[in-house]
């Protein structure tokens, strides 16, 4: 049973409605999202090949309207978890783990290059070298989860959503 008193002692009662960081957080969310909403409606006209019977944009869109929606919550959160906000707010003062930052640059780099590399070879080599990166070194694992999990993403965009991206490199046995 929750009382006033032990709601004084997790810190959530005299707590501020919005917690300020995570305010500025959902701002850039909601900054980069709301870019990224606008560059989708710059999308040319997608080629009879590829084409889903759904504007290129539409899918793009919804991934980040659920994003943006569940940024909302975020600056509220301190009210709903045991500890309140300064349990959110504990390793906040540390530094990114370098590997954090290292995965984040990664990310990028591989992604950058997925118009060259089509979307399939992407998938393969993030299942490649994240696991590598994360300090796993057992092939048979990284060999599953990048099979299992490329397959997966395949099936779920071909098949589900008959979304069809480029092949890329891949190119040569598509054609």
């Amino acid at each position: 049973m929750t009382d006033s008193s032990s709601l004084a002692n997790d810190g959530r009662s005299d707590a501020p409605l919005v917690h300020r960081v995570d305010f500025i957080v959902t701002l850039v969310l909601f900054a980069i999202s709301l870019w990224l909403f606008y560059v989708t409606t710059t999308f040319e006209e997608v080629s009879a090949l590829f084409s889903t019977g759904m504007a290129p944009e539409i899918y793009p869109q919804c991934i980040l309207v659920v994003i943006m929606t569940l940024g909302v919550f975020i600056p509220f959160e301190h009210r709903f978890v045991e500890g309140g906000a300064k349990r959110l707010s504990k390793g906040r003062d540390k530094p990114l783990p370098r590997n954090t930052i290292l995965t984040a640059l990664l990310m990028i780099v591989i992604a950058s290059q997925m118009p060259t590399l089509g979307a399939l070879l992407t998938v393969i080599l993030i299942c490649l070298v994240m696991p590598l990166m994360w300090g796993e070194r057992r092939p048979i694992p990284i060999i599953a989860f990048t099979v299992i999990f490329t397959l997966c993403i395949w099936a779920l965009f071909n098949y589900a959503l008959k979304v069809h991206f480029e092949p890329g490199l891949l190119s040569v046995f598509f054609e």
